[in-house]
């Protein structure tokens, strides 16, 4: 007879296993609107990107990200990084200061900007869960955190861009 085992997936593990679902719920918010709103603003921001285009940043910056969450959930380095530092400079890092960014988008419009709603939903609640939980474990530290936040704020736009950047020469 065959039984079903109880298996209890770490909270580490669990923080790693949601970063996909969860960032590409916030891209999808950000694909459907992009490209009008950039429209409407083309005054304010100097460029233009279609929704295909977008979507293909998208996934390119979501793939390597997961990638990085799969190597961290087997406990192997992900680009010179620890599997807990990676986690740490991906959520609160990265993903919080973009969510951060959409925030200060919509101070300074004044209205909706793409990406804002499921910040506040979704990025801001999941970052600082994660956050608790790598300073409880002792994995990491307020000050090594806010270092995070401030790299993942100065990265993130190269990154976007680059991967933009390619979308836009493949397709």
């Amino acid at each position: 007879m065959n039984t079903l085992k109880k298996v209890r997936i770490s909270k580490f593990k669990m923080l790693l296993l949601l970063f996909p679902p969860l960032y590409s719920l916030h891209d999808i918010e950000e694909i459907l609107t992009v490209e009008q709103f950039l429209e409407e603003h083309s005054s304010i921001i100097p460029f233009s990107i279609t929704t295909l285009e977008f979507s293909f940043a998208f996934i390119l910056l979501w793939i390597v990200a997961s990638i990085g969450c799969y190597q961290a959930y087997v406990g192997k380095k992900f680009i010179g990084m620890a599997p807990a530092t990676y986690l740490a400079f991906l959520v609160p890092g990265i993903l919080l200061a973009n969510g951060i960014g959409h925030l200060l988008q919509l101070i300074f419009f004044k209205e909706y900007v793409p990406g804002v709603i499921t910040s506040i939903i979704i990025l801001y609640p999941y970052s600082f869960i994660t956050a608790k939980h790598l300073i409880a474990e002792g994995v990491v530290t307020y000050k090594r955190l806010f270092v995070y936040f401030i790299l993942g704020f100065i990265i993130q736009a190269p990154l976007a861009f680059i991967a933009l950047y390619i979308a836009q020469l493949v397709l």
